[in-house]
């Protein structure tokens, strides 16, 4: 009888935005970068306690770091997931609602270049490339390459899309919930990362009762908790795909 494989755990990478002397938003006596990292510190607190996961805190307190740094830490922690936690304001004081952005559509800077590197290199195929030696196998390469890296893409993208909607699940079987919505949006975080990602907007800290909310202690708490369940939900999706996979 064969024994079933134990599921490894699932690295999570929360990135609490802003710190230092980024404050980011502030509205009051509410400073974003303080709120997401006490949610964060939450959130950590959560999935430590359940063996199905390992979490890598880009910060753990207060101080500066940057938007590649953070990208860094993910990528030497060879994550599975990148969660980014940010606090929303707007000018417009009705603004209000929790915001799921996943990793959009729209190419990076360096995505633009291999781009660009690849459209030069057809060119030049087109005009020289049979006087070189070994042309033909090169132009296969780079062609099976950008074959490559399109379909990795666009997993992350089906991936991140797949998390925010177990995000927005959470929230909607919480009629008590503030609404949730998912958008795309290039945020560097999120585009950068070559792991699935979402860039979760928690509140609006410029909406005076949301902002009450989000500085209730169980408040926190429970927004901790609804991403928590969310990540559960997500990684029982993606280990039920797998297995079904391998059968």
């Amino acid at each position: 009888m064969w024994a079933t494989p134990a599921l490894a755990s699932f690295h999570i990478v929360i990135d609490p935005g802003h710190g230092g002397v980024d404050k980011g938003a502030v509205y009051n006596s509410i400073r974003e970068a303080e709120l997401v990292l006490t949610v964060a510190q939450k959130l950590q607190t959560l999935l430590s306690k359940d063996e199905n996961f390992t979490v890598t805190m880009t910060r753990e307190k207060d101080r500066a770091i940057s938007l590649p740094e953070r990208v860094k830490t993910a990528e030497k922690a060879n994550a599975d997931l990148y969660v980014s936690l940010h606090a929303n304001a707007a000018l417009d004081q009705r603004a209000r609602g929790v915001e799921f952005f996943f990793q959009n559509n729209m190419p990076s800077d360096e995505d633009s270049l291999f781009l660009a590197n690849q459209e030069n290199q057809a060119i030049m195929n087109a005009r020289d490339l049979h006087t070189i030696s070994g042309g033909d196998e090169l132009s296969k390469k780079g062609d099976i390459a950008a074959i490559v890296e399109d379909l990795r893409r666009q997993n992350r993208m089906f991936s991140s899309l797949r998390l925010t909607k177990a995000l927005t699940t959470i929230w909607e079987n919480d009629e008590n919930a503030m609404q949730a919505t998912i958008k795309q949006a290039p945020f560097y975080v999120i585009s950068k990362t070559s792991m699935p990602a979402v860039l979760i907007e928690i509140g609006f800290i410029s909406n005076p009762r949301e902002a009450k909310r989000l500085q209730q202690k169980d408040y926190q708490k429970d927004l901790a908790e609804k991403i928590y369940n969310a990540l559960v939900s997500y990684k029982e999706k993606m280990d039920n795909s797998s297995a079904k996979n391998l059968n």
